[in-house]
């Protein structure tokens, strides 16, 4: 799995997610898909900063959130004292006690780029769910991505939070050998864009997906597809699976 957000990206990635989500919606439709299982106990991986986080601890829902990034949590735990958050990778976790339902949010899984990892991942949390547990995550629509960033080559997305105002330019380069791999390159500036004036640099390879290679990933870790949702979202067409674990 490639690296996610390093440790001095936290509180950027912070700030300008805040502008770019509605957290509310977000909650909104995650817990809607949630509720027509009813599950007592729900994991998020991808928790990021805990934005989510806030919204199911304020619903008195039974909720821990999971992350790979150390900084990440420590801002999620900040903001959401009391709460569970633990720092593990997707891929190999054990959970000291089953859940009825995961949630991956925030397309986590383009940080799945070996078929290995989407596996060890699905297998993962078919072993940490409780008996018809479901899970539900979203993933980028490799039909229509890659299209899209061959006449984009550069994508700005800007945002505002406490009265700062950021942006963000992505630039993509796509392999034609493994999977559907990108090379994602993103600057991040304040006030304007200026390459003398950049505050962050992010790099990571993600990957995106095919609807038809997600079910055939789904099948073969024992899970049945109960509901696929076509979604937009800020920046990317994405798909989202509910899926209910098969003995």
């Amino acid at each position: 799995m490639t690296s996610l957000y390093p440790d001095e990206m936290a509180e950027i990635y912070d700030a300008m997610y805040q502008s770019f989500i509605d957290y509310d919606k977000e909650y909104t439709f995650y817990n809607s898909l949630l509720q027509k299982s009813k599950p007592k106990s729900i994991l998020e991986i991808g928790s990021g900063t805990g934005n989510l986080a806030q919204r199911f601890i304020k619903n008195k829902q039974n909720y821990t959130g999971l992350d790979y990034s150390k900084s990440m949590i420590n801002i999620s735990k900040k903001r959401n004292p009391g709460c569970h958050f633990i720092h593990a990778d997707m891929r190999d976790f054990n959970l000291e006690k089953k859940v009825d339902a995961i949630i991956i949010t925030s397309r986590s899984t383009s940080y799945l780029i070996s078929n290995n990892d989407i596996n060890d991942t699905f297998s993962c949390l078919h072993n940490n769910l409780n008996t018809d547990g479901i899970i539900i995550f979203d993933f980028i629509d490799a039909n229509r991505f890659i299209p899209y960033i061959k006449e984009n080559p550069a994508i700005v997305h800007t945002a505002q939070h406490k009265s700062v105002n950021y942006s963000r330019k992505s630039s993509w380069e796509v392999s034609l050998h493994d999977n559907f791999l990108l090379e994602w390159t993103a600057k991040y500036y304040s006030d304007e864009i200026d390459d003398t004036k950049t505050i962050a640099n992010d790099y990571a390879t993600v990957r995106v997906f095919t609807l038809n290679e997600m079910q055939l990933f789904l099948y073969l870790n024992h899970f049945e597809i109960i509901e696929i949702i076509d979604r937009k979202t800020y920046a990317y067409d994405t798909f989202v699976i509910v899926a209910q674990k098969k003995s």
